[in-house]
């Protein structure tokens, strides 16, 4: 009798098992639309290895190899008319005490034999410090006025799409035969930061009237009989090329 009332008990006590639910498909229709543009075979020289320059050379070179000290450093790759150019570096002191300018410079070479006319299209340029410092945005936010920017290529790319070039640039460069000229010769400071680093984005939409190769380049600031420092020039640049 205590078997049969112990028995009746568990069983009551035991709760019926609650049926696992089986998993829905919820299908919710979305309209997928395309993208506005598209892809162009414009050719794009991209400088952007290594991003911390810290010694002088050679960043990106299309140049041929024949002549030059290290010919591997060099792409044997003309560019004629359209063409992009981006760079991105950044200076950053390897000391503490060693506080000199990095310089950045495009250079372009005319290997023909008849002048060649680069326009510049659109350009722009600008450091991470003082012209556009990394700061957060909202993931979504208005630009109509084009004041909106974390970090110089966010500000360089919006002047470019606006069409705009800065008044850094000039409209057109003329190279004369087997010549050469800089497109950009441009420094990026750190003397006067804490931590010393800092950065340059670039880019420029150009069009050239014939083959030219191009290089980028870093180089420390010369120093004047006075101790200031001055920009390299063209010679000095073909000599490190």
């Amino acid at each position: 009798m205590l078997s049969l009332l112990s028995s009746l008990i568990l069983s009551q006590a035991i709760p019926t098992p609650t049926p696992t639910p089986q998993p829905q498909t919820i299908v919710e229709s979305q309209e997928m639309r395309v993208l506005p543009g598209e892809l162009d075979s414009v050719l794009v020289f991209n400088s952007n290895s290594p991003e911390v320059v810290q010694k002088e050379g050679i960043l990106l070179s299309t140049f041929p190899p024949t002549g030059k000290q290290v010919p591997s450093a060099h792409l044997n790759q003309a560019f004629s008319g359209r063409f992009d150019i981006f760079a991105h570096h950044i200076a950053k002191a390897l000391t503490p005490t060693d506080l000199r300018t990095l310089y950045l410079g495009v250079i372009a070479n005319n290997p023909g034999t008849e002048p060649i006319t680069i326009d510049i299209l659109q350009a722009a340029s600008y450091l991470s410090q003082p012209d556009a410092p990394f700061i957060p945005l909202p993931s979504s936010i208005g630009n109509d006025d084009g004041l909106q920017f974390s970090g110089p290529g966010s500000r360089a790319v919006g002047e470019v799409l606006r069409g705009l070039r800065q008044d850094i640039f000039p409209a057109q460069i003329v190279i004369p035969p087997g010549e050469s000229r800089m497109l950009m010769n441009l420094p990026i400071p750190v003397s006067t930061l804490s931590p010393p680093l800092n950065g340059r984005s670039t880019l420029m939409r150009l069009r050239s009237t014939g083959k030219v190769y191009l290089a980028s380049l870093g180089m420390f600031a010369k120093q004047n009989p006075d101790g200031t420092e001055r920009e390299p020039n063209l010679q000095e640049w073909e000599t490190l090329l």
